[in-house]
């Protein structure tokens, strides 16, 4: 390892030597904000030097090794940090070249910091800082006086270009000197570099030095240290083969997700969680990555993340899979934002792309998924997901081999623990009654889905004239309050925001305080939804009757047409329960429901707490309460001891069943 202390200037007019990022570098990332303190300190260090002070600046380190070169090219030497610093200085000259008028000076920054004057034709060489391939052409355009296509116009390399540009123009035309910015300002800028010689001394690994450092504290994300970790021990040659061939086409697939992808592939592979990548937790899920993959070869992984990117795309960015059902589906589970299932599905989806699922087996197992999240969010239910939605890859395999995909699927889903339920349809019947659905954030995305089941026809949610309407408006007015009645007031507070007074229509205007024989012809002539029909342009007045019989309609539409699971599941609790624990009311969500005595139905009592029930005015435990009941009807057993849930049912199934 050898430091010096150089200038930047004077390290990057060197002729002998071409820098080069290598592919397992980050790309060029710097923004505004880093752009705008860099050129902060060129002035103020220009500045101070103008007032006839000594100022120089320190602009960090540079780290490098060198390696083999053809006869007659420049020395090649690889970056290990100091990049981002680096391509920002070329980009400031750059830019200072290209808004002079003095063709002396422009031609002295071209051969002096730009190009190699030793180098003939359009070589990688010719320019003094060759970039990683996502980078480069955008950087050589600049350079060499190109045109530049949209997409390179978008890159970070052209925005800071444009950046220096737009300011050194600026400073020009209020009569700076922007020569003496180089002069007096760059030229004072100094640099340690330090040559590492890994092979001579193999305690200087790049490797292991390159994950030790960061970008002026801009850590490193767990893609540049995958990426780091695959190539970087590898022969130049062989890195450039594999990441144009591989890892560049996978971020071409998936820009700016590969670090989430890279999380979501070691879930899958590993049947666990892992935390979410940010930038704060990258080392650790690094460590584990390590862990994982250290001993499979750079090449058979690199192409499995290209392969595993590509179905990738088809969850998260809505790429087509060559199904349009399957899209669809995964489009309906992207708009619920359940990314806890992204490694599930990206399993599932390798499965069916090498052949051991067809289509069809796909569309059963994700409209699966797909009811299960719809009915969790119904409800509120969100808890535990991120843990165990993952681990739900190791039972891929038995999907494989079911022959009733739809089945197997419901049943590998209704055996997870409480919070992470198959709500069944009383659960959801119960919260529907009185739940704010207006303001549910899924609202128009569920009643879209009972249009698109009435008339296989789904309206587009980004359309602005779909939207939302209260039947019953949110606000009274007199014409209102007189056709509710007397209790409108009651009513207006207990039904205005739920499912029976909402519907969905196209329409310029807000409806308003319009009375429902107006809002009808509306609906009937111009809303072109059957959902603003059905249940509502059928009726001749519209107050607590009406919306609470539509409520029924719609919660039973969707429970039977939109989001049915199997008969066995509707009224049972489809989770498992610890072993000699049986569940409470409140977790079966019948607080507030009546339960019947199954030898005598006409004997009922009404459920008032988790443990408790109400019977002829007195709250009771069940096992007592039967021994009560069996002892008035003269039945009452020698021991006189009871499992109440086995006399009880709610709605024709015994408590004890679904408890």
């Amino acid at each position: 390892m050898i430091p010096q202390e150089k200038k930047l200037l004077d390290l990057l007019s060197n002729n002998d030597v071409t820098f080069f990022i290598p592919p397992y570098q980050r790309n060029y990332e710097w923004t505004d904000d880093q752009c705008k303190v860099f050129l902060e300190d060129i002035l103020k260090t220009s500045k101070a030097n103008s007032l006839g002070g000594r100022t120089e600046h320190f602009f960090g380190s540079v780290t490098y090794f060198q390696t083999e070169t053809a006869f007659g090219q420049p020395n090649k030497l690889v970056l290990i940090d100091g990049q981002q610093r680096i391509t920002t200085t070329m980009l400031f000259l750059v830019a200072l070249r290209d808004i002079l008028d003095d063709d002396g000076v422009k031609s002295y920054i071209d051969s002096r910091y730009l190009k190699n004057n030793n180098v003939s034709g359009d070589s990688e060489y010719k320019i003094k800082l060759k970039q990683v391939e996502t980078d480069w052409v955008a950087y050589r355009d600049l350079i060499l006086g190109g045109t530049l296509s949209e997409k390179e116009k978008a890159s970070a390399v052209f925005k800071n270009y444009k950046y220096f540009v737009n300011k050194l123009t600026e400073f020009r035309g209020k009569g700076e000197d922007i020569n003496s910015f180089v002069e007096k300002g760059l030229n004072k800028f100094s640099v340690i570099t330090i040559e590492l010689q890994p092979r001579q001394n193999d305690w200087e690994n790049p490797q292991e030095i390159f994950e030790s450092m960061n970008s002026l504290g801009k850590p490193l994300s767990l893609a540049d240290l995958v990426r780091n970790y695959l190539l970087l021990g590898l022969d130049p040659d062989t890195q450039s083969t594999l990441y144009n061939q591989y890892w560049l086409k996978m971020e071409n697939t998936i820009p700016r997700l590969v670090s989430d992808f890279i999380r979501d592939y070691m879930q899958g592979h590993e049947r666990r969680s892992f935390p979410k990548a940010t930038d704060t937790n990258h080392k650790e899920l690094y460590g584990f990555f390590k862990g994982i993959f250290g001993d499979i070869d750079s090449k058979i992984l690199l192409k499995s993340f290209a392969d595993y990117s590509e179905l990738y795309a088809y969850i998260v960015l809505g790429a087509p899979s060559g199904d349009n059902e399957i899209d669809k589906l995964l489009s309906d589970l992207r708009y619920m934002n359940v990314t806890t299932a992204y490694s599930f599905y990206l399993m599932l989806l390798h499965e069916w792309k090498d052949g051991s699922l067809t289509s069809k087996d796909i569309r059963d197992i994700l409209g699966v998924f797909k009811t299960y999240f719809l009915r969790r969010r119904l409800i509120g239910l969100a808890s535990g997901e991120n843990k165990a939605i993952p681990t739900l890859v190791r039972n891929i395999p038995e999907l494989v081999k079911a022959d009733d995909k739809t089945a197997k699927t419901f049943e590998m889903l209704s055996k997870q623990e409480s919070n992470l339920r198959l709500p069944n349809d009383i659960e959801i019947r119960r919260n529907m009654d009185t739940m704010n659905f207006y303001n549910f954030k899924y609202s128009k995305f569920i009643l879209a889905l009972v249009e698109e089941s009435i008339t296989k026809s789904r309206p587009a949610l980004d359309d602005p004239k779909l939207q939302k309407e209260h039947i019953m408006p949110n606000t009274l007015d007199d014409k209102w309050k007189q056709a509710l009645g007397d209790d409108c007031e009651d009513v207006h507070q207990e039904l205005v925001n739920t499912i029976g007074n909402i519907t969905l229509i196209r329409h310029n205007q807000e409806l308003g305080q319009k009375l429902f024989a107006d809002k009808k012809k509306i609906y009937d002539n111009n809303a072109g939804l059957q959902i603003a029909r059905t249940e509502i342009t059928n009726q001749d007045h519209w107050g607590r009757d009406t919306i609470t019989n539509r409520a029924k309609w719609i919660v039973g539409y969707l429970l039977d047409k939109v989001m049915p699971i199997p008969d066995g599941m509707r009224k049972t609790n489809n989770f498992i329960v610890r072993e000699g624990r049986r569940l409470s009311f409140q977790e079966l969500q019948l607080i507030g429901l009546d339960i019947c005595f199954i030898e005598d139905s006409s004997i009922v009592a009404h459920v008032v707490g988790d443990k408790e029930v109400e019977f002829e005015g007195k709250k009771w435990r069940l096992s007592p309460l039967t021994r009560e009941i069996q002892t008035r009807r003269g039945k009452v057993t020698p021991s006189g001891s009871y499992q109440g849930a086995l006399f009880w049912s709610y709605e024709g199934i015994k408590l004890a069943d679904i408890m």
